[in-house]
């Protein structure tokens, strides 16, 4: 089964509420949807989407990369695509060749990568809020739509007492049956993480994700000694190398994997692999992708051992519309697995049009 045709649309979709990155607010998603055609027939889907905190013009240089790429993947078997590019188009490129591979096999993508996958996976809500009130509202909310785990963005805060009094109004609003984590985003020194989190200790923290920057490997593991609370790497897991670093470092109790970020839906089970020979729990999440990347994600994490921690796929409802016929919409803090061959999703061809804002295609 080779690769007949590649054909992606660049598209924009808007999200339910603008939210704070590095570079500054963003209210779209961009990304790129890959359709990779198989001289079989085969349609397999694939995303691009740039990290949301990418610099402007990200999404143009993927998609001239794809342009470039694309001829050269033509007549190649769809079970060797493997390509240096930029981590979302290869996650795109490797999604897209997994999908086709698991339809042609007629067994979902988790089937394709794992004897015996989940048929639905525990998620957590996300919280990102301007102020406690807000954040304590949210969390009453997921609290009351069923999710038993709440993730809350931190690291804003002007003092440890201050981001104690916030993550307490959370801890208030879910109650004591409802996992807490917290996610800074590596916006702590080390000695300022472990005061920090040494002070919210007493509200029952499931993991602390990334408290400190990427790169200060031996920095993590201080904290990670410190404190009493797990701590989970984020984006220092950017590839099956940096995971592998990760652990030999000590660095992490869990690790967060993103397809999107790692390249794709078979370096992120290498990851997975290794993180649970190591005993190191994983915590697979989107980057707030359209329904085919939420899609792909669902699929990895369905190949992780049960009972592990909620993963971070409840995303679609961050944005005003998807892409897919039926979005993933967790229910009762669950995502089921779709039943059907491959990822399982389909795109909504009109949404689509709607939301396209450049085309292309080599066949």
């Amino acid at each position: 089964m080779k690769v007949a045709k590649l054909s992606w649309t660049a598209f924009r979709l808007p999200l339910r509420s603008p939210f704070q990155t590095a570079s500054g607010e963003i209210s779209h998603r961009e990304g790129l949807i890959l359709q990779l055609k198989t001289d079989d027939g085969i349609v397999g889907l694939g995303e691009a989407s740039p990290h949301p905190a990418a610099s402007p013009g990200t999404l143009q240089k993927l998609t001239n990369a794809l342009a470039e790429i694309a001829p050269r993947l033509l007549g190649i078997g769809v079970e060797r695509l493997e390509i240096d590019a930029p981590p979302p188009l290869a996650c795109a490129i490797d999604t897209a060749s997994c999908d086709a591979l698991a339809q042609a096999n007629g067994v979902s993508v988790a089937r394709l990568l794992c004897e015996r996958p989940l048929d639905r996976v525990p998620v957590n809500a996300t919280l990102a809020a301007a102020t406690t009130a807000e954040a304590a509202g949210l969390a009453a909310a997921a609290r009351e739509a069923g999710f038993t785990c709440v993730k809350l963005k931190v690291g804003m805060a002007a003092s440890p007492k201050e981001e104690r009094g916030h993550v307490a109004a959370v801890r208030a609003a879910l109650g004591p049956d409802v996992a807490l984590r917290i996610d800074a985003n590596g916006a702590w020194q080390a000695g300022q993480a472990i005061t920090t989190i040494q002070a919210l200790e007493p509200f029952d923290l499931e993991f602390v994700e990334q408290p400190i920057a990427p790169g200060q490997l031996a920095e993590m593991a201080r904290v990670r000694a410190a404190v009493a609370v797990p701590i989970a790497a984020d984006e220092d897991v950017t590839s099956v190398e940096s995971a592998r670093r990760v652990l030999a470092a000590g660095a992490a109790d869990a690790l967060v994997v993103k397809p999107m970020t790692c390249g794709g839906m078979k370096p992120a089970r290498k990851i997975a692999t290794l993180a649970d020979d190591a005993g190191v729990a994983v915590i697979v999440t989107t980057t707030i992708d359209s329904g085919v990347g939420t899609a792909a994600a669902l699929q990895l994490a369905a190949t992780l051992p049960e009972n592990g921690p909620a993963c971070g796929l409840a995303t679609s409802s961050l944005l005003m519309d998807d892409l897919v016929s039926a979005p993933l919409s967790a229910q009762n803090g669950w995502l089921d697995v779709p039943a059907g061959p491959g990822l399982g999703v389909e795109l909504d061809e009109a949404k689509v049009a709607r939301y396209c804002i450049d085309r292309g295609e080599v066949a």
